[in-house]
């Protein structure tokens, strides 16, 4: 009998072992919740670039469809852009409507509640362009905030300004700088803003390093 016990109690015994063995201690879950938190802190900011760069690409689709409606428009009209605002009050928006008929391309993927989130530069209004010089250095639109130009949901909400300038206006010398370095409003792209040029590439870049008459000006820099 006493045999037969004691091999009782180390079944027993094992079997405790046993389930015991299958659970975590305090300390194994706390490593482990360690480990996710790590993960995630690295894993984070790493999705939401991404999602930032999607939705930059989307931007610089809108404006190349943008630019393209431009270009149409100017073949249309003796090679003139539109003016940003027309003898009927039309803005340049209206304007090449026709060409695109497509009013979401007005609203920048960062900022689907309001529109339009693009400006063309106060520069290149009615410009003929063969007046352009160095068409491949020359900004036509670029992100602007909508708050700054009054926009609204377009086309009911219509907004007050049309145009986008260079930080500080000294080079376009728009009736207000509406740009997003003055009114110290963060710049919408990875700290950048997309632009789109006159013989219709579009690309990123930032506000400040494009402060420069060859980018905006038109005329020989």
């Amino acid at each position: 009998k006493n045999v037969g016990s004691r091999e009782g109690r180390r079944r027993r015994s094992r079997r405790v072992v046993r389930m015991r063995r299958k659970g975590f201690t305090l300390i194994e879950l706390l490593v482990v919740i360690a480990i996710i938190s790590i993960l995630a802190s690295i894993l984070f900011p790493v999705f939401s670039r991404a999602r930032e760069k999607g939705r930059q690409a989307a931007c610089i689709s809108n404006q190349k469809q943008i630019v393209l409606a431009l270009l149409m428009y100017a073949e249309d009209y003796d090679e003139l852009l539109p003016w940003g605002t027309d003898a009927a009050g039309q803005l340049w928006y209206d304007l090449v409507y026709p060409y695109s008929r497509n009013q979401q391309i007005l609203y920048c993927p960062d900022r689907k509640d309001k529109g339009p989130g693009y400006g063309m530069n106060w520069l290149c209004s009615g410009i003929a362009l063969g007046q352009v010089w160095d068409a491949a250095s020359k900004i036509v639109i670029g992100d602007v905030h909508p708050e700054l130009i009054g926009a609204g949901k377009w086309p009911s909400v219509r907004p007050s300004e049309w145009w986008i300038n260079d930080p500080g206006n000294d080079i376009c010398g728009a009736t207000d700088d509406n740009s997003f370095t003055a009114n110290s409003v963060p710049q919408r792209h990875n700290d950048g803003v997309v632009y789109g040029y006159i013989d219709g590439h579009v690309k990123w870049g930032r506000e400040k390093s494009l402060d420069q008459a060859k980018y905006l000006s038109l005329i020989h820099i």
